[in-house]
């Protein structure tokens, strides 16, 4: 019989919407100590509040990072080498590298020599044709092709 008056009664939540609120009662000031008591009725939440102002100092200190990193970045990017090469330089120095890549050509690349190999070629050629079917007998006439091939190389190679 007595049980029901020992046990404590939950509270009832009142949600009030703010339109619900008469004009007068709009500006009421809550005090630091009313907030304190709030926070402390909770609990397990100031764990949670704890956390996240850890994790937005974090995030500001990142931010803080990155925006004088962007700062040192630009103004890299802002400074400029002086330089004292004229159009005129440039174009002198096309001009000589330009002469030096003909000069080079000319010495290096533009001489062709003479196939010597030509008669061996022409020889393995026309035995193939001769036997379309039976290239294994036009065999013989490539030690000689592949020695003359070999000759011509050390023969290059040697600058004769």
């Amino acid at each position: 019989m007595g049980s029901a008056q020992s046990q404590e009664e939950q509270p009832d939540v009142v949600r009030i919407d703010r339109d619900e609120i008469p004009e007068e009662y709009k500006t009421v000031g809550v005090s630091s100590d009313v907030v304190k008591r709030v926070n402390a009725q909770t609990g397990s939440g100031s764990s949670e509040a704890e956390r996240l102002k850890d994790e937005l100092a974090h995030e500001r200190l990142e931010k803080e990072r990155l925006k004088r990193e962007m700062s040192y970045l630009t103004e890299l990017q802002a400074r400029q080498v002086p330089s004292d090469i004229t159009g005129d330089d440039i174009e002198e120095r096309k001009r000589v590298f330009n002469e030096t890549v003909e000069r080079v050509e000319k010495k290096f690349f533009s001489y062709q020599r003479e196939n010597v190999c030509a008669d061996h070629e022409k020889e393995i050629m026309e035995c193939i044709k001769a036997n379309p079917n039976r290239v294994l007998n036009c065999g013989h006439l490539l030690a000689p092709y592949e020695k003359c091939v070999s000759d011509f190389r050390d023969e290059v190679l040697k600058g004769k």
